[in-house]
């Protein structure tokens, strides 16, 4: 993969660690960036994210990352990991309602609980169902249990895209791919095996 050159978006709320750790690993090059310099010069670009979408999305406007990231997934692909594939759709109502990359349609909100005294949060490992087994899946077994921790998320795709469910409660979208364009609500790079073999084929496939 020596051809390859990832940048990994820095928006001041992600810790990148394991992803850099897993990078490392794979023995590709990369960079971690914080504004959008130059970015024609890397073949793949991976948006992490832990956090308030809110924050986040508007520290990424501010600088000019949200217009960036439209010009490179004109050619190039694109993952977004956690509140980065949040950040793929078009807003989120956390802290009120925030405009997102609008690359996908839809809309994030927190998981509709019905009880109150019920711990919303997703955490642990959870299994994810893909429906269409593209290259992003190569190599990586149907219903494979990934690392998730959220409160909020997409519920429904408005596209005709290729996407997946997990169960928390209710069925939402775990994993969401248009053309080169690929969002994982769950974290690949905390997922063993499987999580490696998932970030190794969006560098290697697309």
């Amino acid at each position: 993969m020596k051809s390859k050159n990832i940048g990994i978006i820095e928006n001041s709320y992600s810790n990148l660690s394991s992803v850099i750790n897993v990078l490392k690993f794979l023995e590709v090059r990369f960079k971690v960036l914080n504004k959008p310099h130059n970015i024609n010069k890397y073949t793949h670009l991976i948006l992490p994210g832990v956090g308030s979408y809110k924050k986040v999305a508007n520290s990424l406007k501010k600088k000019g990352w949200f217009k960036a990231i439209h010009q490179h997934v004109k050619k190039k692909p694109l993952l977004g990991i956690c509140l980065g594939m949040q950040l793929l759709f078009s807003e989120s109502s956390e802290e009120g309602n925030t405009r997102g990359l609008n690359l996908i349609k839809g809309n994030c909100k927190k998981f509709d609980i019905n009880s109150k005294k019920t711990f919303s949060t997703h955490i642990g490992f959870n299994t994810v169902l893909y429906k269409k087994k593209t290259k992003i899946w190569k190599d990586i077994p149907n219903c494979t249990p990934f690392y998730f921790v959220h409160n909020y998320r997409i519920k429904k795709n408005h596209q005709n895209i290729n996407y997946s469910y997990t169960k928390h409660f209710e069925k939402f979208i775990s994993f969401v791919e248009k053309k080169n364009i690929i969002g994982v609500q769950f974290h690949p790079e905390k997922s063993h095996k499987y999580g490696l073999q998932l970030i190794k084929n969006f560098i290697q496939e697309y």
